[in-house]
This record gives structure tokens, C-alpha cells and sequence, in this order.
């Protein structure tokens, strides 16, 4: 489990030094402006600076503070979130980041088990101005995690075999590759994507990518060293040679440092980070969607799954998804009817989307950049937040409006 903590890095203040574990799921919610996606970057950034790392793209003594800042979180444009006491600090599978008086401090991290190598997706709210501009990928000064995205996006459309089916209702995507256009369609009609409904512009990306990367992932684990770059292949053969050649390691340590270059070199599990699931969505699709995004976050025990988001929704639906998990393991354990049950909770919840409480991280960031991590009763996330109290805020201002109509009637 990593761990991250930052203060006085743009909105985030965090006077507590609160410590945030990143877990199987981790969701950072709060108002617009508080820092959320401010966490979800740095994150990312570290998380992309361990694997370069481990992968051999360049030294620890090659990373400077300056190339941190002006490079490295350029490619998400929080570079100028830097002031003069922020301390930032990242502890990962092998290595350690420390940030402190505008000095970058990396360590390895020895005797650690080894590190399988992340596929790093980072899915900006931003997102839809792809699938809603024709010929996206002429526009230029795109955003670094925008213009991956839609560098990935385009690869899953362009290497489907079959259309892809959104978790809403029957929908499909569709890819015309004589025209380089995606086509939305049910039973009834189809569109251009372009002219679709803004939240199918949101979705589509967001769904389709997510599935594609752990799809490459499954396929790169059956392939093996056929799926790696040229230059990937001959680094690992170099390595290989160097560590075979090496009289003072035993046979054991030497088979178990290959495994570990192994790892290393090829994406042996997904990291998603997804920015505002919830963007233009109904509340009954937006449940849809988050069951789909945890569906393939649970395909492998070490993907990881981290949300940012501002709907009361999304964290009511991640409830469901927790008791759902907590059923699950009960039911398993029932002597009758098991099967029959399963089916019913999969009507609410598909158990392909459940999770155990343990797993899942809630994090609050208050508009004054403060953050804590959200209590649970019984596992269950309470209810106390910003969000849900905003829903609550909706009912005392109609109840002020009544209060004033009595007063109008005596």
C-alpha cells in the first residue's frame, strides 16, 4: 500500500500531515477548488517516477527538484503549485520521494518484495472534448494526460474487433476505420458520437479505455517478452546477462532477481485514476458506471482503482458496493439456496463490482484544504460529508421557504 502525504501544495494545506494510504479503491471527494484532483495528479506523478525507476529510464541522481517541478508535474500543469513551504512525500514499492524546502530527495527502499510494474492511467474530466470534436487529435497544446488518453483511446477503437458494449441500456460503440469515426447505436438508431448526449461523450472514453488497458495487460502476460519494445528487449537481455554472469549470487537469489526484471519491464497490473466518474451523468448511470470501473479494478488482485469525485451518488453507490462485498462473503458462506441469492444481490449490485470494506479508502477534503479520512459504522462509510450534508442543506432551504409561505398565509 503506498502512502502520500502533502502539505501546502496548491489548494491542499493539510495542517495535520494526514498520511494517505492508497488502497484497492481510494476515493478523494469534496467541493469544486478543494484539492482533489491536486492529490490525483501528484499521486499519478510519483507513481509514473517509481516505475521509470525500476524500469532503468533514468538515474535517482538524474531526478532534480527542478526537473520534478518544471517537467515531470508539467505534464499534469500543477508546476505552479509549488510554494515555498510545500513538503510532499510518496512512499512506493521501491522507493521513497521526499520534497521539503524545494530540495527532492529519492531512496530505495531495500529488502522490499518485488515491484510489479503498473499500467498508469490517468483519466481527466476533461475527457468528453475528445469524443466530441471531430479529428481530436489535431488540436494542439492538449494537456500531457489528455492527449494520452486520447492516444490510447484512439488504439482501442482502432484495435477492436468487435463493437463495445457501454454499461447503459444496450448501448454500443462502433469504429468505422475507412472514415476514423465512432458511431453510437442501440437497437434503434445510431449517431456519430460527436452528436451524441454529453454524458455518452463523458462515458465512452472513461469505459472504453479502462477496458482496453487491462485487456492489454491480460494479453501482454500471455505473450511475454514478445510484448516489449525493442529497446525494452535488449535492456532485459543485457541485465539478464550481466546478472547470470555474476559468480557471487546463489542460484535461488539469482532466479529471483530475473523474476524481479521480469516484473519490472512488463505492466502486470492497472493503476486507473479517473477524475469525476460522475461528469454529466444521470444518477442511475452513474451507479453503472462505477459498477464497470470496480468490475475492472477486481479482475486482478493488484490493480488499483482511485476516484475523484463531487456526487453524493458516487458515494452512496460505493456503499452499496461495500455491503454488496460483505453479503457476498456471508451468502458464500450459507448452506441453502446460495446460487439463488447471488442472482437476487446481483440485481442490485453485480458481485463483479462488490468489494470487502477493508479495501476501500475514503478521503474528504474540506474547502480550506484540510483532509480526513472518512469514519465507517460496521465497515459502512458514514454518511457524514461535505456532499451528503449538501443534500441535507437542499431540505433546511425548503423548509426556511415554507416557514416564509406561513408568514405569507397569517
Amino acid at each position: 500500500m503506498q502512502e502520500l502525504v502533502i502539505q501546502n501544495f496548491g489548494p491542499i494545506v493539510n495542517r495535520n500531515s494526514v498520511n494517505l494510504k492508497i488502497n484497492k479503491v481510494t476515493v478523494f471527494c469534496g467541493m469544486q477548488g478543494s484539492g482533489k484532483s491536486s492529490i490525483a495528479k501528484l499521486l499519478s506523478t510519483f507513481l509514473w517516477l517509481e516505475k521509470a525507476l525500476v524500469r532503468g529510464d533514468f538515474d535517482v541522481n538524474e531526478l532534480s527538484a527542478k526537473n520534478f517541478r518544471e517537467k515531470y508535474c508539467a505534464f499534469h500543469n500543477i508546476q505552479n503549485y509549488f510554494k515555498a513551504d510545500t513538503f510532499l512525500y510518496f512512499k512506493g514499492t521501491k522507493y521513497v520521494f521526499s520534497y521539503e524546502n524545494g530540495k527532492l530527495d529519492i531512496k530505495e527502499r531495500k529488502g522490499m518484495r518485488s515491484f510489479i510494474r503498473p499500467q498508469i492511467m490517468y483519466i481527466p474530466s476533461e475527457r468528453n472534448l475528445m469524443t466530441a470534436l471531430d479529428n481530436a487529435e489535431d488540436i494542439r497544446n492538449l494537456s500531457g494526460s489528455l492527449s494520452v488518453l486520447l492516444d490510447e483511446y484512439t488504439n482501442a477503437l482502432r484495435n477492436a474487433s468487435k463493437p463495445f458494449a457501454l454499461p447503459l441500456n444496450g448501448f454500443k460503440v462502433t469504429y468505422d476505420k475507412s472514415t476514423n469515426t465512432a458511431w453510437l447505436n442501440d437497437s434503434k438508431f445510431k449517431i456519430k458520437l460527436t452528436e451524441a448526449a454529453s454524458g455518452f461523450q463523458s462515458m465512452v472514453p472513461m469505459v472504453i479505455v479502462s477496458r482496453y488497458l487491462f485487456n492489454k495487460i491480460k494479453e501482454n502476460k500471455k505473450t511475454g517478452l514478445d510484448a516489449a519494445s525493442g529497446s525494452e528487449r535488449r535492456k532485459i537481455v543485457e541485465r539478464v546477462a550481466k546478472l547470470l554472469k555474476d559468480s557471487s549470487l546463489s542460484s535461488s537469489m539469482r532466479a529471483t532477481l530475473i523474476k524481479q526484471l521480469h516484473a519490472g519491464y512488463f505492466n502486470g497490473r492497472l493503476v486507473n485514476i479517473v477524475e469525476e466518474p460522475e461528469q454529466n451523468l444521470y444518477p442511475e448511470t452513474q451507479r453503472n458506471v462505477l459498477n464497470e470501473l470496480l468490475k475492472v479494478n477486481n479482475e486482478l488482485v493488484l490493480n488499483q482503482l482511485v476516484l475523484t469525485t463531487h456526487s453524493p451518488y458516487m458515494l452512496n453507490y460505493l456503499t452499496l458496493a461495500i455491503k454488496a462485498g460483505m453479503l457476498k462473503d456471508e451468502v458464500r458462506r450459507s448452506v441453502k439456496n446460495k446460487e439463488e441469492l447471488l442472482e437476487k444481490m446481483d440485481a442490485v449490485v453485480p458481485r463483479s463490482g462488490a468489494l470487502r470494506p477493508e479495501k476501500v479508502f475514503i478521503y474528504e477534503i474540506s474547502p480550506e484544504g484540510e483532509i480526513r479520512l472518512l469514519d465507517n459504522y460496521d465497515g459502512i462509510p458514514s454518511d457524514r460529508n461535505f456532499l451528503n450534508s449538501a443534500l441535507s442543506e437542499t431540505n433546511d432551504l425548503f423548509d426556511a421557504l415554507l416557514e416564509i409561505q406561513d408568514e405569507v398565509e397569517s
